[in-house]
């Protein structure tokens, strides 16, 4: 029973690498995906679900991501099913050798991604001028997270440790259980928090757990009972189609890594934190003190958003044309024209549109006490 679980999950997860798009490796895979099992997506969601034109992007804890993992599940059951055990043996095989370098890959994105800052990215002004208790807890915790510099860079080098000791043949179980604790930790955050990669996580976690199989009772004997043991040294690719698994996985690796860090080295930006922003950023807190308008933002994403004294919010998308002419438009796709005007010796920001206009001084938001870089050796010296 054992046997055939651990050959059905070892299948659905080759059939997951395969087939869940990764974005950062491009769009072809999400689209040969869309292609082999969209409208089947869409069918069963429409069944199951009651939906119609549900969206089938096969993002994290989507509908079409859960009606997806059913269809491997079953499909990965048939092949145990139908497959003879020889040959699901080989299957297995590759499986394991597959979710090794999957893992790299992905521990690799992920933790370039905080060594340069560009996964808790620091927090826009509007965020730092909400209230704590009016924050949803995802965002409460990326931005928590994106104020430290220093902690974001540590978190991403034990993910790039644990990507190369997982490449490393004689050190890959070490680092595959230094995955398993980066894993769980982030699981229990996604759950924690409400984080929208829930099932992702999970099924990294899995893979992982999967990829010790092998080792998971010398490791006990090693841990617990404290007995001498010694690691299964069995390459699980072995014969003719070695060199062709060697070429694959670095092929896969050199791609991977390319494509993971040409953003970085194209832009120039390896620290997200003090990268260029648009012309007018930042906030602004509106002079008229009748109105019920209190902050105007500008995101580094060509975001224009105003909070009114409840913290209540609208945003605007917008474009910057000739002369401070800007076009804003927001969620329904309704567009306004509005000159804006931005004098930098008295920072004072003037914004025109019709017969309305709003006055509103900028804010030093870089100098409030979340980024403020503290670090106290003796806790006589916390003021």
């Amino acid at each position: 029973m054992s046997d055939k679980l651990i050959s059905w999950a070892g299948t659905f997860f080759l059939l997951f690498i395969f087939f869940f798009p990764l974005d950062f490796l491009g769009d072809f895979q999400r689209e040969i995906t869309v292609f082999l099992f969209g409208d089947l997506t869409e069918w069963v969601a429409n069944i199951v679900f009651g939906l119609e034109n549900v969206r089938i992007d096969f993002s994290s804890d989507s509908i079409s991501m859960l009606v997806f993992i059913g269809i491997l599940l079953v499909l990965s059951l048939g092949i145990t099913t139908l497959v003879s055990p020889k040959y699901i043996q080989k299957v297995l095989s590759f499986s394991k050798e597959a979710i090794v370098v999957y893992l790299a890959v992905v521990l690799m994105k992920y933790g370039f991604d905080k060594v340069f800052k560009a996964q808790f990215y620091l927090p826009e002004p509007n965020i730092l001028y909400s209230r704590f208790g009016n924050l949803d807890r995802d965002i409460l915790f990326w931005s928590t997270m994106g104020v430290s510099r220093s902690y974001s860079v540590w978190t991403g080098g034990i993910e790039l440790l644990a990507a190369l000791l997982i490449l490393i043949y004689r050190t890959r179980v070490l680092g595959l259980l230094i995955a398993v604790g980066i894993f769980i930790n982030i699981v229990a955050i996604n759950i924690g928090f409400d984080i929208s990669v829930k099932l992702f996580s999970l099924i990294l976690l899995l893979m992982t757990v999967f990829a010790l199989k092998d080792d998971w009772i010398p490791i006990f004997h090693f841990l617990v009972l404290k007995k001498e043991t010694k690691l299964n040294e069995t390459r699980d690719v072995q014969g003719m189609l070695r060199p062709l698994g060697v070429f694959i996985k670095t092929a896969f690796l050199g791609s991977s890594l390319v494509l993971i860090l040409f953003p970085y080295i194209s832009s120039g930006n390896y620290n997200d934190d003090i990268s260029e922003r648009p012309s007018i950023h930042g906030g602004f807190k509106n002079t008229d003190e009748n109105s019920d308008l209190q902050y105007i933002f500008f995101h580094r994403n060509h975001y224009l958003i105003l909070m009114d004294k409840k913290e209540q919010m609208r945003d605007f998308h917008y474009a910057s044309g000739p002369r401070g002419l800007f076009l804003l438009k927001d969620d329904d796709g309704k567009e306004i024209h509005m000159n804006i005007s931005y004098e930098k010796k008295d920072s004072l920001i003037i914004l025109n549109w019709g017969s309305g206009e709003i006055r509103a001084k900028e804010l030093n938001w870089k100098k409030m006490n979340a980024l403020r870089p503290l670090f106290h050796t003796v806790i006589e010296k916390v003021e």
